[in-house]
């Protein structure tokens, strides 16, 4: 066992099977690093100078990258540390976030549920009533490829908006109350970094949404 402390939560760690510099991340990316707040907002200014093009340009390489299978090494590595931790099969919660995640993919859709909506497919009846609402404002909205958010171990994932409105520069989100409460830790995370994400959460809310 190689066990670390974070300089900030005094936290200890095993990182015998982490990646290297995962400590270092953990502790830029703490909670209780001063610094932090100042490390978010580098973040979000970075992040808003990424030109399109280098978007797509990195959209292509993940594709590539996936294409000539250099990530099955990594994911039967991943599978293997679970199963001999134990952890081998998927909570229903997790299973959950998952299915949430496919749903608002722009690479994947699940068949099941989805609605089309001139042409577009749509995930929910909240969704639906969503677009319609935007319709009615005139307010033009685009369904967004995903963006880019980093938990507090300072590793990043990808995070599935179902709206983005050019005009407005906003992001909405329709996501019923239990799936809040169940995403809690991230959403307060991702809110933070991101200060144009709408979540809407109610029905009624979708139907009658102003900017």
């Amino acid at each position: 066992m190689n066990i670390r402390e974070c300089k900030h939560c005094k936290q200890k760690f095993d990182i015998s099977d982490k990646s290297k510099g995962w400590m270092a991340n953990h502790s830029r990316w703490c909670n209780e690093n001063p610094n932090r707040k100042d490390y978010v907002k580098k973040l979000e200014n970075a992040r808003a100078h990424i030109t399109e093009e280098a978007r797509q340009r990195n959209k292509e390489a993940i594709k590539k990258a996936h294409a000539d299978g250099k990530y099955k090494d990594s994911a039967k590595k991943s599978a293997k540390t679970r199963i001999a931790n134990g952890n081998h099969l998927h909570s229903e919660e997790t299973k959950q976030l998952l299915r949430e995640k496919a749903l608002a993919s722009s690479h994947r859709r699940l068949k099941k549920g989805v609605i089309e909506y001139k042409g577009i497919l749509l995930d929910s009846s909240w969704e639906l009533a969503l677009a319609k609402r935007l319709d009615e404002l005139e307010i033009k909205w685009v369904r967004p490829d995903p963006i880019p958010w980093v938990d507090e171990e300072g590793i990043t994932h990808n995070y599935f908006p179902d709206f983005y409105l050019p005009e407005h520069d906003k992001y909405l989100d329709p996501k019923n109350k239990h799936a809040i409460k169940v995403q809690e830790k991230k959403l307060k995370i991702l809110l933070t970094q991101y200060k144009n994400i709408d979540i809407i959460d109610s029905l009624e809310r979708c139907r009658t949404f102003n900017c």
